[in-house]
C-alpha cells in the first residue's frame, strides 16, 4: 500500500511518499552542513536505524508509539545507541516538515531514555599504576602516549596526529580531529601532580623511536592506529586494575577527565584546554561520578 500511495498520490503531496524517498533529500541536507567528517560517520548508523525501520512505510503514516517501540527495544540492549538514534529520529522528521512533507515530528514526543552513566573515572593513583606497568613491559610508545594524553587533555585521534613541526613559538598546535578546534599549548605547560610539563613529554618523544616526525611511533617508524591505543591502555588496566561491579572499567579517554580534574585544581582554564564551546560540556569531565565521594573535603581557613 505505501509503494502504490508512493507512486500515485506521492507524485502530488509529498506526504504519501515513503521515508526512503525523504532519505534521499535528507541526504542532500547533511551534505550542505557544516559538520566534519567523523561526526557524520558517527551520525550515519543511528540515521540508518531510523530508516530501515521504517523507510518502506508513507512518511505521514509514521506514529509517534512506532517510533517509541523502536527506541525502547534498543535502549534494553543499547543504551547510548537508543538515545542517539531518537535524536537522529527528530532531525530527520524536524527536516521533513520544514520541506512540507509532514506536519507534525512523530519522534517529538518521544521522552529520551535515561542512561546510566556506566564507564568509571580514573584516578590519578590508578593511572600512575596503568602507566608503571605500559613503561615496564609495553612498547615504548605506550607510555609516552599515555603521559601526552594526560600532560595535553587530547583525544587519542589528536595524539595520534602529533607531529614535531607542529611545534613554533613554544607551543604545540593541535588542530582537534573532531571538532576542527585549534589549540596551541605552551611547551612550558606542566601538569603539577605527575611532575611532567609538555616540553618534558614532547623531549621523551623524541629519541625513542626512528620515524617520520609523528610524536608518537611504532617500531617501524609509523605512528599506531587508533585501536591499537585504546587496546594497548586496556592491557595496561587489566595488568594492575581488579574488577568492580559498579560499572565499566576507565578507558584510555578517561584520560581526558583526569586531566580536566587536575589542571582545575592548578587554576588553568580547562575548557580551552579541551577544545570545548561551553563550559558545561568542561563540567561534564569535571564530574567524577563518585570517585571522592567517600573522602574528606577540608573546609580552609582564610590567611
Amino acid at each position: 500500500m505505501s509503494r502504490l500511495l508512493a507512486a500515485t498520490l506521492g507524485r502530488l503531496a509529498p506526504r504519501y511518499r515513503t521515508l526512503n524517498q525523504w532519505a534521499e533529500v535528507y541526504k542532500q541536507i547533511l551534505a550542505a552542513r557544516p559538520i566534519s567528517d567523523k561526526t557524520r560517520a558517527n551520525r550515519r548508523c543511528a540515521q540508518a536505524r531510523v530508516f530501515s525501520e521504517f523507510g518502506d512505510r508513507t512518511i505521514s503514516s509514521i506514529r509517534p508509539h512506532e517510533v517509541g517501540a523502536m527506541i525502547l527495544r534498543l535502549h534494553a540492549r543499547y543504551p547510548q545507541a537508543a538515545k542517539r538514534t531518537l535524536f537522529e529520529a527528530r532531525d530527520i522528521f524536524d527536516e521533513a516538515i520544514h520541506y512540507g512533507w509532514l506536519d507534525r515530528n512523530p519522534a517529538g514526543p518521544i521522552k529520551a531514555p535515561r542512561v546510566r552513566v556506566r564507564r568509571r573515572r580514573l584516578s590519578l593513583d590508578q593511572w600512575q599504576q596503568i602507566h608503571g606497568y605500559a613503561a615496564a613491559n609495553l612498547p615504548p610508545w605506550v607510555s609516552r602516549m599515555m603521559v601526552l594524553a594526560l600532560v595535553t587533555g587530547q583525544r587519542r585521534s589528536d595524539l595520534v596526529a602529533m607531529r614535531f613541526d607542529h611545534i613554533w613559538d613554544g607551543r604545540l598546535h593541535v588542530e582537534q580531529v573532531k571538532t576542527g578546534t585549534r589549540i596551541a599549548l605552551p611547551l612550558q605547560l606542566r601538569l603539577d601532580a605527575i611532575g611532567v610539563s609538555l616540553e618534558d613529554a614532547v623531549d621523551d618523544c623524541r629519541a625513542y623511536a626512528a620515524g617520520d616526525g609523528h610524536l608518537l611511533r611504532k617500531h617501524n617508524g609509523r605512528p599506531p592506529g587508533l585501536a591499537s591505543l585504546s587496546s594497548r591502555f586496556e592491557e595496561s588496566r587489566e595488568a594492575v586494575m581488579q574488577h568492580h561491579d559498579d560499572g565499566l572499567p576507565p578507558s584510555l579517554h578517561e584520560c581526558r577527565s583526569l586531566a580536566e580534574r587536575l589542571y582545575r585544581a592548578q587554576g588553568i582554564d580547562t575548557r580551552i584546554l579541551l577544545g570545548h564551546k561551553h563550559q558545561s560540556m568542561t563540567d561534564l569531565y569535571h564530574d567524577d561520578r563518585g570517585l571522592t565521594a567517600a573522602s574528606w573535603q577540608l573546609v580552609h581557613l582564610p590567611n
